[in-house]
């Protein structure tokens, strides 16, 4: 059924189901191997793609099917609807490559991640018995859908979706579909309650949580009292077979080897590149050929992308970062930028072969952020590093890619991703914050003075100055931003001048310091790394 990391287009078509993509011309039939997906744009050469899966991007001339079959692509998926599918497909016909159609809801990052985890998962599987032979995760959902009556998934213990049945007519929610294209089970307050169950549990338990989603009969997977991941059927219009539970059952005695293979080898596979990474973020060890490894060249420019939540400040739990990570090393090979990607000290980390400034980085990076929000909640950010000549600068980088992450962990920062050389502001006032901790110069004069006349009197000249201050002396900018009348902000600044010395320009920098130190300080932000 697979070989050599590869599937048939039959797997294909049946593991993602008519949702994700159709056939719209097969010349080799059903037991055409594809390999690797590809991302494809119309600017882009064609080159060697050796049984491929070629995603493309934009309306393709028909042309292009021909170029594709003589550059070793074995398939071609197109959007579906395009008004050309007609001449596409005799086109297709005649190169003698397969043509399908992706769904219009789906994006290609989804696509390329569901191919790419269909070919990282499918493996021989056991006899689950009614004489069908199970020939990888897929097939054995297939077979326990049709079993219970209702659509199944195979989760592993970090709610990764393994494999997920495609049997039409049998409706899935939100929650699964979600599940599906994301890869893994969406955050949900109720998750640790209900997986929790299902691992007490030996044996099938209902779940009917959350409640705005349908209910499902889950069991966990074991092997030697080891729990392994869960399987999970939905009960939808109709109830499920009489004898679901001990088809679950039995299903979790069949899946039970195949998570295990799954398990040790991503660990152990983890853990390898995991540490290979680190060696490279410290320049330790045989960084050239730990580089190679990698796919990155020792002497080629490349950039530290350092990866992080808001919330945690300093570094996260080693399971949110090491699925940050196989989101952020999906999404950047997706567009084929070659990288070193994973998780080092609880924090992750990504070394790719492109200039740091170049926007393509900061769009991929950033829509990734969004779906790593999604799946695991808070809000993650991303610091770049400045770009390096070569590999044996990565420890310079990765130094400038935390520095970059802790100043978009802090007040001043815009957006998800920032550049080092863009936060030079944020980070001088993140370290003047910091050395000025117990200084009581933050809370003196100048800025004292004003502060206890508003306590005093009950005025608010405080914030009117850093308005002020924010608009750069602009008098009817600040105003309107007060919802005040210039003239009544020209006699609050008289009033305040004659509290401090509001025209000494050294007056205005330590009060602007005292203003921005201070949201720091009442922000919390640890400004240390």
């Amino acid at each position: 059924m697979s070989a050599q990391g590869r599937v048939t287009l039959g797997v294909l078509l049946d593991s993602l189901g008519t949702e994700a993509v159709t056939a719209l011309c097969l010349p080799s039939g059903r037991q055409a191997m594809i390999g690797a997906p590809v991302i494809y744009g119309s600017d882009e050469p064609l080159t060697a793609f050796d049984g491929a899966l070629l995603l493309v991007t934009v309306n393709p001339e028909p042309s292009l099917l021909e170029r594709a079959a003589e550059a070793g692509a074995t398939a071609v998926v197109v959007r579906a609807g395009l008004g050309n599918a007609t001449a596409l497909t005799e086109a297709a016909e005649g190169a003698g490559v397969a043509l399908l159609a992706a769904a219009p809801g789906l994006s290609w990052g989804q696509l390329y991640a569901l191919v790419d985890a269909l070919l990282a998962l499918v493996a021989p599987a056991a006899d689950l018995g009614g004489g069908a032979q199970a020939g990888d995760l897929f097939a054995l959902a297939n077979q326990v859908a049709a079993r219970v009556g209702g659509a199944v998934a195979i989760e592993d213990l970090a709610m990764r979706v393994l494999a997920y049945s495609t049997i039409g007519g049998q409706r899935i929610d939100e929650l699964r579909r979600e599940g599906i294209l994301g890869r893994r089970v969406p955050e949900h307050p109720t998750n640790a309650e209900e997986y929790a169950a299902v691992l007490r549990s030996d044996q099938a338990v209902w779940s009917f949580e959350p409640r705005e989603y349908l209910p499902r009969l889950a069991i966990a997977v074991r092997a030697r009292g080891e729990a392994l991941g869960t399987i999970w059927a939905i009960q939808a219009d109709e109830p499920l077979a009489p004898d679901a539970v001990a088809v679950l059952a039995e299903a979790a005695r069949t899946a039970a080897p195949h998570l295990a293979r799954i398990s040790l080898a991503a660990d152990k596979t983890r853990r390898t590149r995991d540490e290979w990474l680190g060696w490279l973020l410290r320049g330790v060890g045989p960084v050239g050929e730990l580089a190679a490894s990698f796919g990155l060249h020792p002497e080629e420019p490349v950039a530290v992308v350092a990866v992080g939540t808001w919330e945690a400040k300093r570094r996260t739990d080693v399971f949110a970062a090491t699925h940050a990570g196989d989101l952020l090393r999906t999404a950047y090979t997706a567009y084929r930028i070659r990288s070193a990607v994973g998780a080092v000290d609880g924090r992750t980390y990504a070394v790719v072969a492109v200039e740091a400034g170049t926007p393509l980085l900061r769009r991929i990076t950033a829509d990734t952020l969004g779906q790593i929000n999604d799946r695991l909640g808070g809000r993650w950010r991303a610091g770049v590093g400045r770009t390096v000549a070569s590999i044996a600068q990565i420890p310079a980088g990765a130094r400038q890619a935390d520095e970059a992450l802790r100043a978009m962990c802090g007040p001043f920062a815009d957006g998800e991703v920032g550049l080092h050389e863009e936060l030079a502001a944020a980070l001088f006032l993140l370290d003047a914050a910091a050395s000025m901790r117990t200084s009581p110069v933050l809370l003196g004069e100048p800025l004292s003075l004003v502060a206890e006349h508003d306590a005093r009197h009950g005025t608010d000249y405080v914030h009117s100055l850093r308005i002020w201050l924010a608009a750069h002396y602009d008098v009817p900018r600040a105003a309107e931003t007060l919802s005040l009348h210039p003239n009544t902000l020209r006699y609050r600044l008289r009033r305040i001048g004659e509290l401090i010395p509001l025209d000494d320009p050294d007056v205005r920098i330590v009060l602007g310091l005292q203003l921005r130190l201070g949201e720091i300080r009442a922000s919390g932000t640890n400004s240390g790394e």
